[in-house]
């Protein structure tokens, strides 16, 4: 949403009467020179600040205002301050970007980070950094410029040998980050993963409070005699309640309760021995098991602090577990650069093998709201999915097939039971989440309603034309539709995962259609018809699913894919009803 800082015209304004205007003296101009002089110098001062702020790819990162001055601080600490008497000046500050326009010219700066690059700044003629056991620093220009580095962090974002790939284990920041001039100097170190006489390809990430700013790639060169103990395993003693196991190569499991792991806890307090100086470390992509733990390495990578300190970064969406052959994630105990333990941390996902579809419910809803007798008014109005089927008798007057005696009544029943508890459970108006589901579901959506499927259909009340032996609709296009067809605006979504990842994909079908956004509340399964709903009919298919932290299950009956299809005006129609435009 735009919001609208300043719209003044800050030169002031002259009015003239509508009495005569007769003359002034030399003091008047002499003096009004003077001033509108002054004016003059600041906008100018204002166009060359901001003209420099887009040269050098400054941001705004803070908007102050008082008494009507604005003060705009730009990430290279510079200030622009705007102050009334000074033109006509206006701004507008978007999600993104602030739009300054002064007498008719614009000036567009983005809003956010303090840093937009971070640039490797070669010190050798080839530009290799030489690199050794003792380690090296490396210079970078940051753009903007910074004045400090408070609140930064340096990680090696990843590093592969030039003839290779892998995965940023060979090199880690070694020691505190410096600011000397407008180079940021940080100290790399060569670890055990690094092979003397290579030369690899090296990014550094900077983490500038919570803004992610990876450099340039730039080459290091390990020397021929580099060398170092990569692994010295031992020292490490997993507490019994994790079911430690002792692997081939000296790798170990352990295992932790998928709630557990929703907490933030102390990695540490999961063993009974640890060397002193022990620290946490994600392994890298090549060393965890294919799937999921390599696809998200980086959001483990971020949920676990080398000292310890466990939260997950983001909802993962699976255990790890997806890898029968080696389930879990790597990560390793490593004493000064030297790894002591490898552990997989395997997940369990108590809801995992829960099959939320056995609830007693057979098939799929068909159902007509309003039948012949009700029509759906025209306009902005609200239709509530679950209370229409849970009170489908006075709701819902036509039901369609075996519809009532295989779900509407079953409905009302459902519930789906782990270990004696109830997970998910229909409350007498909508379903509802069990004290187990909501702590799997926190941070995540837990129910939700989606589109399963949409149509637009002619209302037979529509259908007026006489057409041989029966009566049509016709169309702009001159096409003839029966009272109850489609009207060739049809969608299908696809199951409740396509959901998941691609939760607005179909609305934007729904609104490419040009009619207006009728849209689903996905918390709570209102139905929202805009102001240019006209009466048409519609089919709407519906499906719930319920998303926790580690999945997504649908939650519809067995042997279907949705809850059902309800149909709204599809015998009747309001009075002065129309078809949206035929589809093109």
């Amino acid at each position: 949403m735009n919001k609208r800082f300043l719209n003044a015209l800050l030169f002031g304004a002259v009015v003239l009467s509508t009495g005569a205007f007769t003359s002034c003296n030399n003091d008047d101009v002499d003096d009004l020179k003077s001033r509108v002089s002054v004016i003059e110098v600041a906008i100018d001062d204002i166009k060359t600040q901001l003209g420099n702020a887009l040269m050098t790819g400054a941001s705004i990162t803070k908007v102050d205002e008082k008494d009507g001055t604005y003060t705009l601080t730009l990430s290279d600490g510079q200030k622009i301050v705007i102050k009334p008497g000074g033109g006509n000046i206006s701004m507008v500050v978007t999600d993104t970007e602030a739009i300054i326009t002064i007498e008719g010219e614009k000036y567009v700066l983005p809003l956010g980070s303090l840093v937009n690059s971070l640039i490797y700044s070669p010190e050798t003629i080839d530009g290799i950094v030489e690199i050794g056991n003792a380690g090296v620093t490396v210079n970078f220009l940051a753009r903007p410029a910074l004045k400090n580095l408070d609140g930064a962090q340096f990680t090696i974002a990843e590093s592969h040998v030039l003839t290779r790939a892998a995965d940023g284990e060979q090199f880690k920041v070694n020691g505190e980050a410096k600011l000397e001039g407008d180079f940021i100097k940080v100290p790399i170190k060569a670890l055990g993963e690094a092979e003397g006489g290579k030369t690899y390809a090296v990014s550094l990430q900077m983490n500038l409070k919570g803004t992610i700013i990876g450099s340039n790639y730039f080459n290091v060169k390990v020397s021929d005699d580099f060398s170092s103990v990569a692994e010295d395993l031992g020292g490490v003693t997993i507490k019994a309640d994790y079911a430690p196991k002792d692997l081939a190569d000296g790798f170990k499991e352990m295992t932790v309760n998928g709630l557990d792991l929703l907490k933030e806890f102390n990695f540490k307090d999961l063993f009974s021995e640890l060397p002193e100086g022990a620290e946490f470390v994600v392994a890298g992509n090549n060393k965890q098991p294919g799937g999921k733990a390599q696809e998200k390495r980086e959001l483990l990578s971020k949920s676990l602090a080398s000292d310890g300190k466990w939260k997950f970064s983001e909802r993962p969406g699976t255990s790890f577990n997806d890898n029968v052959d080696r389930p879990g994630f790597l990560v390793n105990v490593v004493v000064d650069d030297v790894v002591k333990a490898k552990i997989y941390v395997v997940i369990i996902d108590e809801l995992a093998n829960v099959d939320f579809t056995a609830n007693g419910l057979i098939g799929n809803f068909e159902a007509e709201w309003g039948g012949r007798e009700t029509a759906m008014g025209m306009g902005v109005q609200t239709l509530n999915f679950p209370k229409a089927i849970t009170n489908y008798e006075s709701e819902i007057p036509i039901i369609h097939g075996s519809s009532k005696e295989n779900f509407f009544e079953k409905w009302a029943n459902y519930s789906i039971s782990f270990e004696g508890e109830s997970l998910i459970f229909h409350n007498g108006t909508t379903l509802e989440m069990g004290d187990i589901a909501k702590k799997y579901a926190e941070g995540c959506r837990g129910i939700y309603w989606f589109y399963r499927g949409f149509a637009v259909y002619v209302p037979e009340a529509l259908a007026t034309v006489e057409d041989g032996d029966k009566k049509v609709y016709i169309a702009e296009n001159g096409k003839k539709y029966g009272g109850g067809d489609g009207y060739d605006y049809d969608g299908w979504l696809g199951q409740y995962n396509d959901y998941i990842n691609n939760p607005i994909g179909f609305y934007q079908t729904v609104i490419d259609w040009g009619f207006g956004d009728l849209t689903m509340d996905e918390k709570n399964g209102d139905f929202h018809f805009p102001e240019s709903y006209t009466g048409y009919g519609l089919r709407i298919a519906l499906g719930a699913g319920y998303e926790y932290a580690y999945g997504v299950k649908p939650l519809h009956g067995t042997g279907t894919d949705q809850l059902g299809m309800l149909f709204i005006n599809r015998r009747v129609a309001p009075e002065g009803a129309t078809m949206p435009a035929p589809k093109p």
